[in-house]
């Protein structure tokens, strides 16, 4: 039974999905405090020292902030993985084969390339295939393939704006700026959207569970007349 997992990543997707609009607050915030100074390389820079006191509050107040997202977002990605994992465990649990082991469930998030498509393979997989083990027809799985696209889409631009995306842009704040505010904004649609996705996908559980119980009460019944 998955459902106390759902309920778990669920009740954490809720928080995520309110800091998620308070980023990109943050965001616009960062834009202006840095346009006040013309977007001067040093204020991005590790080696850089400046005594601007608007830039000093900015990176306080952002700095605590970021602290306890970063904390939500551990927490959300544990949560998600455990879910994922197990949703794809249990369709091996009642005899459906997939096409790939348990374990890239979790581990196909961390392969680089690799986790730019297996994600959304295992998704598919958990999709359709849930559904296949208790009723004829599926659900059309768009759903995932949104989800999946503005994840892709997330991935790139927070790169862009951040780290890989600096030589990229070299010393352009004001370009690296404006790709943060979009990504962060990108960011809200996205979990929205897997909210909705682990909701679908949860119900669909409950219906391969409840036949999953089901058969195998029919099978003990039927051990038993044998037996007796």
């Amino acid at each position: 039974d998955n459902s106390k997992r759902s309920k778990k990543l669920l009740s954490i997707f809720q928080v995520f999905y309110g800091m998620s609009f308070i980023q990109v607050f943050f965001g616009f915030y960062q834009y202006k405090v840095w346009s006040n100074h013309d977007f001067d390389p040093i204020l991005d820079s590790w080696d850089g020292e400046y005594d601007y006191l608007d830039v000093n509050q900015f990176d306080m107040i952002y700095g605590l902030f970021a602290i306890f997202f970063l904390v939500i977002l551990i927490i959300t990605g544990i949560r998600f993985i455990k879910w994922f994992r197990r949703a794809y465990c249990n369709l091996n649990r009642v005899g459906i084969n997939t096409d790939k082991k348990e374990g890239w469930a979790a581990g196909s998030w961390f392969v680089p390339f690799y986790n730019l498509f297996a994600p959304q393979q295992i998704m598919k997989e958990i999709w359709n295939k849930t559904q296949k083990y208790y009723k004829e027809t599926t659900e059309d799985d768009k759903m995932v393939n949104q989800w999946w696209l503005l994840w892709v889409l997330c991935f790139i631009l927070d790169n862009q704006s951040d780290g890989i995306g600096s030589s990229f842009f070299g010393d352009d704040l004001e370009a690296q700026s404006v790709i943060s505010i979009f990504s962060n904004i990108l960011w809200i649609p996205l979990t929205y959207t897997a909210i909705k996705l682990v909701k679908k996908v949860s119900s669909f559980e409950k219906g391969m569970h409840e036949k999953a119980i089901l058969k195998g009460e029919k099978s003990e019944e039927q051990l038993n007349e044998v037996v007796f």
